[in-house]
């Protein structure tokens, strides 16, 4: 009997050696090194691309070295570099661009843990692409020289047909700003669409509104500045960086007509064949935080995934023009834009 036992007592020894380890918590996963400098290409504005640089510098350590370029440019450039790109990640592009890049395969996936609460407006379902914020555009107007003739901002996008405006107004064009883009689907959807138009509807406004049009820019927010100036008296800009001019002291007046305004995103990915494909991912974590996204939405009026974070310019979120469809927007792009030349026929200045 006694012999039974110490059998019995060495068999249960043995067992719980090995039993030990595996029960044992498992040796936390050492977490790669950071790199040092991250290339990206930006569509923001400088203040903007600064201020991202340096929360990224501050929250990682990670310098970030840009290359600026409006939606259009950056586009492009993505396009005919793929798939060897020149830069490890972009930030700040538009909807169309990171739509054809997670078909082409030239976008990396990664499952962040700042973005798996986001909503479909904010976050690939398969994560392949993240909105910081959805931006718009506004009316702008030069609150001096509308004094000097005597005119009130006008409260519809059907008041700048008025020929009153003649030569009066500058606006972005869509064969090279984002922006641009963003009125084009916008006023189609309205004047068009919603009116049982169909897209001749929006043509018909834009041919319309072209006869007030002094000249179409490049960016969506040169509009902003030539009107704080003084050399226009109104603007359909971006509304980026209209909260910064007014605060500067420009003498610039804004609002969003009574049909509202369209939006657009602001949208980050990681390129494929990055050799920093980990801190880039850190990157995109940082980029979800709450700390970040007041301080993008405080520097324009961006309205971001966080509802504890309101936008700077507008206060509270602004109206939208009904029955976008952001996904024929960007599925028929090309077309409109082509159409846009057939049609308006004007190339935007410098």
């Amino acid at each position: 009997m006694k012999t039974k036992l110490i059998g019995l007592g060495l068999v249960v020894c043995l067992v719980m050696a090995f039993a030990l380890p595996m029960c044992a918590p498992a040796p936390p996963v050492e977490e790669e090194e950071l790199a040092s400098t991250v290339k990206m290409y930006m569509a923001f504005t400088p203040t903007n691309e600064e201020a991202t640089a340096n929360f990224i510098k501050e929250k990682l350590g990670v310098t970030v070295k840009w290359e600026s370029l409006s939606f259009g440019p950056l586009h492009a450039k993505v396009k005919a570099e793929a798939p060897r790109f020149a830069a490890d990640m972009v930030i700040g592009c538009g909807g169309p661009l990171v739509l054809e890049a997670k078909k082409e395969g030239w976008s990396v996936a990664y499952d962040s843990p700042n973005w798996r609460d986001a909503g479909p407006v904010f976050k690939d379902p398969d994560d392949y692409w993240f909105n910081i914020g959805n931006w718009a555009f506004v009316l702008v107007g030069n609150e001096d020289l509308l004094a000097e003739k005597g005119y009130a901002m006008p409260e519809s996008w059907d008041d700048l047909l008025d020929p009153k405006w003649k030569g009066q107004i500058v606006m972005p064009s869509p064969l090279t700003s984002g922006t641009a883009f963003m009125m084009l689907y916008t006023f189609m959807t309205h004047y068009g669409f919603n009116a049982d138009k169909g897209e001749e509807g929006g043509w018909e406004y834009f041919d319309a509104l072209d006869k007030n049009v002094h000249h179409y820019t490049r960016g969506g927010n040169v509009p902003t500045d030539l009107v704080g100036r003084g050399e226009f008296m109104l603007g359909i800009t971006a509304d980026e960086i209209v909260k910064d001019r007014i605060d500067e002291g420009f003498p610039l007046v804004w609002t969003v007509p009574k049909e509202g305004t369209g939006y657009g995103s602001t949208n980050v990915f990681i390129l494929k064949g990055t050799k920093e494909e980990y801190t880039c991912g850190k990157i995109v974590d940082v980029l979800g935080t709450t700390e970040y996204l007041q301080l993008f939405s405080g520097l324009a009026g961006y309205v971001t995934k966080d509802p504890a974070v309101i936008p700077a310019l507008y206060g509270e979120l602004p109206k939208y023009v009904s029955n976008i469809d952001l996904e024929w927007a960007f599925s028929d792009k090309e077309r409109l834009c082509d159409e846009w030349k057939d049609k308006i026929g004007r190339v935007p200045a410098e």
